[in-house]
């Protein structure tokens, strides 16, 4: 008799159980439809004010902190075909191309070279977009995403004829991972928090926004890097950066 009252007890607890987790569920549904609801509220009032957006995306991504230390110069490999210049920064590399390295003005043939030069790195529009000459910036690739801070980066510089002629270049050395993988604010997210922050205005034109890792801070020799959503914003004959930080939102234009 006791066994069947305990057995009838449990049978409405889990009962009781399974109607909590239901209802928490459907919070949750309610809640990400808000947010949902309201983000689309914002688009359409910046579309209003006649800003133009990029065509964004609103899926979630996973990242990390990082730690990694500058690269000394002579901790860097570098294919022939180079004339290096001394520097007082040992952890830059400043060269400029030989003349037999590249072929009579193919272009074909200078990306082919460049590509060589960058291995590692890859080409970065919001960075190169933000130049007001005609230099192209590479980023180093960390865990998958671009760094955007100098310490990770290949600057190539042109000539009038569009010919490459030389590069700085800075590495990152020793990364580690400092946790787990974590979801990221959105793209979208990010960029309804640049309006919310005061960052883009009416009539303002917004890049594609590009998950990236920035520099904090330093801390017993390394530095501390984060994922931030990157864009360049384009506001009458001004340019700039726009930053936001991707685990939390905060507002990291400069």
């Amino acid at each position: 008799m006791q066994f069947k009252r305990i057995k009838i007890l449990m049978l409405i607890l889990f009962f009781l159980l399974d109607i909590f987790l239901l209802n928490w569920w459907r919070s949750g549904e309610v809640a990400q439809e808000r947010v949902t609801d309201a983000n689309t509220d914002i688009i359409t009032e910046m579309k209003k004010q006649k800003i133009k957006l990029p065509r964004f995306g609103t899926s979630l991504h996973y990242s990390s902190y990082i730690a990694a230390q500058y690269a000394n110069r002579d901790e860097m490999s570098l294919p022939a075909g180079l004339d290096i210049s001394t520097s007082n920064h040992t952890n830059n590399v400043v060269a400029k191309f030989k003349r037999d390295v590249f072929k009579k003005n193919s272009t074909a043939s200078n990306e082919s070279v460049l590509a060589t030069y960058s291995a590692g790195y890859r080409f970065n529009p919001v960075l190169t977009a933000d130049k007001t000459n005609t230099d192209r910036v590479y980023s180093q690739s960390v865990e998958g995403l671009p760094v955007i801070a100098e310490s990770g980066m290949i600057t190539f510089q042109y000539n009038k004829s569009g010919k490459p002629v030389g590069f700085t270049k800075r590495q990152l050395v020793n990364v580690e991972r400092l946790r787990d993988a974590r979801a990221t604010i959105t793209e979208e997210d990010a960029i309804i928090a640049l309006y919310r922050y005061n960052e883009i205005d009416s009539g303002d034109r917004l890049s594609k926004g590009y998950l990236s890792y920035d520099r904090t801070l330093t801390v017993n020799g390394y530095d501390i890097f984060l994922p931030v959503w990157a864009f360049e914003a384009y506001s009458g004959n001004e340019k700039y950066v726009l930053k936001i930080n991707a685990f939390t939102g905060d507002n990291l234009s400069e």
